[in-house]
């Protein structure tokens, strides 16, 4: 009976241990005002892994060019990047504590940002751990354990596939906001010019009636204002 308790006692452990080891995934989509910035605050503990993508689908009417920095706890700057499109980093936290990370438009004077961007946080040995500790049960058989490497293997290419794939896709759905963006843009850009040269055009065939009336009218106040000329 005791030993049971002990079995069940070491299960829940780890499951509790391998819950806390599942990596933190986050996909954001912001806007950056012009002459601001935008920061975000993620606590990491020492030696997890950091991976952050992004990418700017919409600058405006200017350039898809921003200012991208991450800060550790201590606010020693571990990245600072001027004037770039996109971005990818991979890095080791050396500090546990809140990591700052800021997309910095001040570049910008009246252009608004989109930026689109992808955070992950992972434990530096989860995926060993848990390697590991499957590899121990199974070497009780070798041919299981041969078989298993296989399966491991095949599903870990699966796994890379598949990852691929979303990526490919979430780039596809940025590019493809960044063109509705510029095509709502350029829409509202022609709308406004076609307004204002028909408005000009009412303007100027307006005067040309009055100047061609004043020829004939001697005593109007148009004549008198030709005729001092």
């Amino acid at each position: 009976m005791f030993r049971i308790a002990r079995f069940i006692l070491l299960a829940l452990l780890l499951d509790l241990e391998f819950s806390n080891a599942e990596p933190h995934n986050k996909q954001l989509t912001v806007f950056v005002e012009a002459g601001r910035q935008e920061c975000f605050y993620q606590p990491i503990a020492t030696t997890e892994n950091i991976k952050i993508d992004y990418q700017v689908i919409h600058g405006g009417l200017g350039e898809t060019h921003i200012n991208f920095n991450l800060m550790d706890p201590i606010r020693r700057m571990l990245i600072n990047e001027i004037k770039r499109e996109k971005g990818k980093h991979n890095l080791k936290a050396n500090e546990t504590g809140s990591y700052k990370f800021c997309f910095d438009n001040t570049i910008s004077t009246f252009n608004q940002k989109i930026v689109s961007f992808t955070l992950e946080v992972a434990p530096a040995d989860r995926e060993e751990r848990e390697l590991r500790d499957l590899r121990q049960e199974m070497l009780t058989d070798y041919h299981f354990d041969v078989a298993y490497a296989g399966i491991d293997s095949y599903m870990g290419k699966i796994h890379v596939n598949l990852m691929r794939s979303r990526q490919t896709q979430d780039f596809i759905r940025a590019i493809e906001a960044r063109d509705r963006n510029v095509a709502e843009s350029t829409y509202s850009m022609v709308n406004y010019w076609s307004w204002t040269q028909f408005l000009a055009m009412i303007f100027v065939g307006f005067l040309q009636v009055l100047m061609v009336r004043s020829i004939f009218h001697t005593t109007g106040t148009f004549y008198k204002f030709w005729k001092s000329f």
